[in-house]
């Protein structure tokens, strides 16, 4: 019902837009026999055998038809085909052509042609004077090495672009789009779709609810719910709005991102106010700024800027960077994580380094240094080493109660931090130290902070990992 509503639409409106062309007689040219029956009908002829007419330049073979002077129009039957030029033919078995309005209507087996264009359906409706095509059955259209798929849509011979409605599929080699509406110029191979585009090939594959790609140069503009997959590395990004450009290999991503790399048993979530990726033949760069922030069953983290590059396994926090490794709490100017195999290695902490964990509301073991790095071992956080400048503030607690009754402030210029169970074995100072115990009677504010010292919130780092997830989730 739907169909037949949808092209009585297109013939009528096909009908009115031509009301004021110029009518010219359709010319019988060939046919090997000419008759008519004044008892059916005293204005039909019926042509038969190697029937050939010429209109408005031009031509239609068949095997048979019936001309209806009065009307202006054929109904041809068998072996159909109506050529324009050298450039333009449409094929079938069965046809009305309205000459007043020099609009076709084919049927069965259906081939048209339009330069190196060639469209395969069973109905096709084509109006020469506007030299628009429509289907409303599947049609299968190949050019060149292109293949393109749909149920439905127009095709408008002057643009060479179709506009497709319904379940479209186009393959070029490797790459496939997909989509519920889509609209494709055939010279440019450009095409742009809304509702539920797909976009696929061998590195990548991409889902948006609308944008536009560029065949020939790889560049796209995707917005509204944006999933992209990288084959090589697994990651998936998630987005409202992706520009991507040079070949498909370079992205800028923004409006809820949220990206995830997995680790092994793990998987790092990751977002940011803009995500940029860049893909060469070695490796995939990922950068995210502003207020970028992350979090695995391993490490929870936020910066300013962060940069990975996946050949070199190195993640660079850059501008006020902070992590969690288990209870603790580390800062530094920059701080670098090296990964082996997916798992974490190491975390390198480059200048004015301090790690700090939680005793209670007002108490917290503080760790200072010019440079440190963490050690980790099966992906659990093993021993830290403070490289210069070492300062600590340790409580001392009631080995039954847990109560505070001291804090010893030692400075030492290099310390190594013993982890066990994820929680603080030992500290061992390797050069001469220098400590003071206080009882808690003599703890004050000064004394309870080392310089540098940052409070900052894990929770809220949590949350917006968790608000990310939940604007993506089940997509």
């Amino acid at each position: 019902m739907t169909k037949h509503f949808t092209y009585t639409i297109f013939l009528c409106f096909s009908l009115l837009s031509n009301i004021s062309i110029g009518q010219t007689q359709i010319e019988i040219i060939n046919a090997d026999e000419i008759s008519y029956n004044k008892n059916i009908s005293e204005d039909r002829q019926l042509l038969v055998g190697n029937v050939r007419t010429k209109h408005e330049g031009r031509y239609l073979n068949c095997d048979s038809a019936y001309y209806y002077a009065s009307e202006n129009k054929i109904e041809a039957f068998s072996n159909i085909n109506i050529w324009q030029g050298d450039t333009l033919s449409l094929k079938g078995h069965y046809l009305l052509y309205h000459g007043n309005h020099q609009l076709a209507e084919i049927h069965q087996n259906v081939q048209f042609t339009h330069k190196q264009m060639r469209l395969l359906s069973e109905q096709l409706n084509y109006n020469f004077y506007t030299n628009e095509g429509f289907f409303d059955s599947e049609a299968i259209i190949t050019n060149e090495q292109k293949s393109l798929r749909s149920n439905k849509g127009v095709y408008y011979s002057t643009e060479e672009k179709f506009d497709f409605f319904g379940d479209v599929l186009v393959i070029e080699g490797e790459e496939t789009i997909k989509a519920d509406t889509l609209y494709y110029w055939l010279n440019t191979e450009f095409a742009s779709f809304r509702s539920n585009g797909e976009i696929e090939n061998s590195d990548v594959k991409i889902l948006a609810q609308q944008g536009w790609i560029d065949q020939l140069t790889g560049n796209a503009f995707l917005s509204n719910r944006i999933k992209i997959t990288q084959n090589k590395d697994s990651y998936t990004l998630y987005a409202d709005t992706c520009i991507i450009t040079d070949q498909m290999k370079h992205s800028l991503s923004y409006g809820n991102t949220l990206v995830s790399f997995p680790f092994n048993n793990d998987t790092l979530f990751l977002t940011g106010d803009t995500l940029i990726n860049h893909q060469t033949t070695a490796s995939n760069i990922f950068k995210a700024y502003k207020d970028v922030y992350f979090k695995s069953n391993t490490i929870i983290g936020q910066s300013d800027s962060l940069s990975f590059n996946t050949q070199s396994n190195l993640i660079y926090l850059n501008h006020e960077p902070v992590l969690w490794l288990e209870e603790f709490q580390l800062t530094a100017d920059t701080i670098s994580l090296f990964l082996e195999n997916n798992n974490l290695e190491k975390v390198y902490l480059n200048k004015n380094a301090f790690i700090s964990s939680k005793i209670d509301s007002l108490s917290f073991n503080q760790i200072s240094g010019i440079n440190m790095q963490a050690n980790f071992k099966e992906n659990d956080l093993d021993y830290i080493n403070v490289m210069g400048n070492g300062e600590s503030i340790y409580y001392i607690q009631d080995d039954s109660t847990e109560d505070i009754i001291g804090l010893n402030k030692i400075i030492c210029s290099d310390m190594r931090i013993q982890i066990e169970a994820r929680s603080l074995k030992n500290i061992n100072f390797l050069q001469k130290p220098d400590a003071t115990l206080y009882p808690i009677a003599e703890i004050n504010s000064e004394l309870r902070w080392l310089k540098h010292y940052k409070s900052i919130s894990k929770t809220a780092v949590l949350n917006k990992i968790e608000t990310k997830t939940q604007v993506h989730k089940g997509f």
